[in-house]
């Protein structure tokens, strides 16, 4: 999954776009990376903008694996609020999934159809999630290309 990450550390919230074949492992993969960043902090907000992804291929063991690596990392991502953006009604049944098997931890969910719906949910400026590659892109930006 190729996959671009900005952090806007004055809104307090962190964004992932994603593209092309998502699997779970890549999720994890692009979690990992964001939160390991210097300018994250646990609390901050999450954006997985997912509108790009051709498709989304997470089987049971893969869900397991973010679940596990999502309770591995729960210190690291404190309490916040966790949205996915999508536009197939598939890809929220597998959130969905995954929003049960960690509600354990302090987090909200919420799946909305565009950046501007969690942008409004989250109260934050549409700015905070303006795409990482504008202006040629943000010294916090990353991008990462798989086959």
């Amino acid at each position: 999954m190729p996959y671009l990450i900005r952090i806007d550390s004055e809104s307090r919230v962190g964004l992932v776009v994603g593209s092309g074949h998502v699997t779970g492992t890549e999720l994890t993969e692009a979690c990992t990376e964001m939160i390991g960043r210097p300018e994250w902090a646990p609390g901050f907000d999450e954006v997985w903008d997912l509108t790009s992804a051709r498709e989304i291929d997470i089987g049971p063991d893969e869900l397991t694996s973010l679940v596990e690596s999502t309770h591995e990392v729960a210190a690291k991502i404190g309490a916040n609020r966790c949205v996915f953006v999508h536009t197939r009604d598939s890809v929220a049944a597998v959130l969905r999934l995954f929003e049960l098997l960690t509600r354990d931890l302090p987090r909200t969910y919420q799946t909305v159809r565009s950046r501007e719906e969690a942008a409004e949910w989250l109260g934050v400026p549409l700015g905070a999630l303006a795409d990482p590659m504008e202006d040629g892109g943000p010294p916090t930006g990353s991008y990462r290309d798989t086959p």
